[in-house]
């Protein structure tokens, strides 16, 4: 009879396998579904209002706290720089806070004049935050090194789902498919990392805020115009400040890790 240390030895060793037909099966779901084109009706949003001459003002301007969220970030990164943040895990945050800034460029950008080609860098920027934070996870859960050792490819991967779609756009049959992969997947991955790991500077607890505000954002994505008819500010506009809140939370696990290590 094995003890209890044992036991959880066992199940530790079978996560990779989990966390494999997790994504074996994710993806053979999604390549059964058929391609998935881009809703054209996607760029129609419900608040289209002018405002100082730019055009949808407020779907614009609301991506300002991305660009404050990552250059706040940048900067803490470039503080802890000197300590054992740049021999951990700091590269990834790096990457993550310069994806945030992208996104609010990209993003205000692409809402300037809504259409498929200001998508791309929108879709790119967040396409790098998404797997910049997933190999976050990994270094403080799973691996540090792991984590560095993922953090190319994962970006990579995120960048080519969209170079994907737009290709396949451009040949009249839109498939966003690997987008939705690298968009969705990392949160059940990341679920089960935090459920079967520990770790010592990124609590379970701030996952849960960052994935929250995360779903909050989605929430208003999808009321867009019912938010907007309920409040006159449009579900969109509030997804970028929800979004961003998520990000931000990061900002409190570098201040709480600087403190750490202030007192140490």
């Amino acid at each position: 009879m094995k003890t209890q240390p044992e036991a959880t030895l066992v199940i530790r060793r079978m996560v990779p396998l989990l966390l494999l037909m997790l994504c074996v099966v994710s993806i053979g779901a999604l390549y059964w579904h058929g391609p998935i084109p881009q809703d054209p009706a996607y760029h129609d949003f419900a608040d289209q209002r002018s405002v100082f001459g730019i055009p949808n003002f407020w779907n614009v301007v609301s991506n300002l706290p991305f660009v404050l969220v990552g250059l706040l970030g940048l900067h803490r990164c470039r503080t802890l720089w000197a300590g054992r943040f740049a021999a951990g895990n700091g590269l990834n945050y790096l990457v993550f806070f310069a994806a945030i800034l992208c996104t609010g460029i990209g993003s205000g950008y692409y809402h300037l004049q809504p259409d498929n080609w200001g998508l791309v860098w929108d879709r790119m920027a967040m396409a790098l935050s998404f797997m910049a934070f997933l190999s976050i996870i990994i270094g403080e859960y799973v691996s540090t090194k792991l984590g560095r050792l993922l953090l190319l490819p994962l970006c990579l991967a995120g960048l080519l789902s969209v170079a994907y779609w737009l290709g396949t756009e451009q040949f009249g049959v839109g498939d966003l498919r690997p987008y939705a992969i690298i968009q969705f997947l990392p949160m059940p991955v990341i679920l089960v990392i935090v459920f079967f790991w520990k770790s010592a500077t990124l609590r379970v607890s701030d996952v849960l805020i960052i994935g929250a505000g995360y779903g909050l954002a989605k929430v208003f994505e999808i009321l867009d115009a019912q938010t907007f008819q309920l409040v006159m500010v449009s579900g969109h506009s509030l997804k970028h400040l929800a979004a961003a809140f998520s990000a931000s939370w990061l900002l409190v696990v570098l201040a709480r890790r600087g403190k750490t290590d202030q007192e140490r």
